[in-house]
């Protein structure tokens, strides 16, 4: 008899290496978006409490580090495209309900075969020990990532892996010249470095079908867009530069 897919597995229930926080990182093997087409989805979430409240007291520093995209917390405007309300939320509910299987087993490893995981459909996935990403995207046909974190330390063995996600010129030129591949968000009308997202110029293409946000091929650049478009202003402001980038 052949068992039934689990809802989805729980790679692992770790500390946040940003402020110490108990969180969790979800696979899924199923999604509806348009965009990416069906990729398993990887979410990061806060343990303990719910993406929802997490965003609205900032604790989604956790598992969003010092993404700008977050909420500001005078203004009360965040620019992050995902609406946590909606599938993460769920997610996490379902976590909570047990609904999801402890651990992916060698045995399942079909469920990855000729599969591309999305890691961060939510959260900053650079916060997941590298060892369980590479024991999962191994056996994955690929994946695409994105992180806001490639300044971090421990964050650079994600480099060739994942986009670092850059939010202006000089962000993408000091990417660039360490060795990330970078994918920015820019205003309307406005070109960034490499490639526009193909799916934001082909409503055929998809992700699923692209390929390109692996971290190791092209510069990707998309316009605005997401629920949070009517709050985003272009950040002009200097990066830091450390030495270990």
């Amino acid at each position: 008899m052949t068992k039934k897919q689990p809802l989805g597995w729980i790679l692992d229930e770790f500390e946040s290496p940003i402020d110490g926080r108990s969180c969790v990182a979800i696979l899924t093997p199923e999604t509806t978006n348009r965009k990416t087409g069906n990729m398993m989805q990887v979410w990061i979430l806060r343990q303990d409490i719910s993406p929802v409240h997490a965003v609205n007291i900032g604790e989604d520093l956790s598992i969003c580090g010092n993404c700008p995209h977050r909420k500001d917390p005078e203004t009360g405007n965040r620019t992050c495209y995902v609406n946590v309300g909606q599938a993460p939320n769920s997610v996490w509910k379902a976590y909570h309900r047990g609904r999801y299987k402890d651990g992916m087993d060698w045995n399942e490893r079909h469920y990855l075969e000729g599969r591309f995981i999305r890691w961060g459909a939510y959260g900053d996935p650079s916060v997941i020990n590298v060892q369980i990403f590479n024991a999962i995207n191994s056996l994955a046909k690929g994946h695409t990532g994105y992180t806001h974190q490639w300044q971090e330390p421990w964050a650079q063995v994600y480099k060739k892996n994942f986009m670092a996600s850059v939010d202006n010129y000089a962000e993408q030129k000091l990417a660039a010249a360490h060795g990330w591949k970078t994918f920015q968000v820019v205003p309307e009308n406005v070109a960034g470095a490499g490639i526009q997202c193909p799916a934001t110029v082909n409503d055929k293409s998809k992700c699923l079908t692209c390929h390109l946000c692996d971290g190791d091929r092209a510069d990707i650049w998309v316009p605005v867009h997401g629920s949070g478009k009517k709050h985003f202003k272009p950040i002009v402001s200097s990066p830091k530069v450390p030495a270990h980038v």
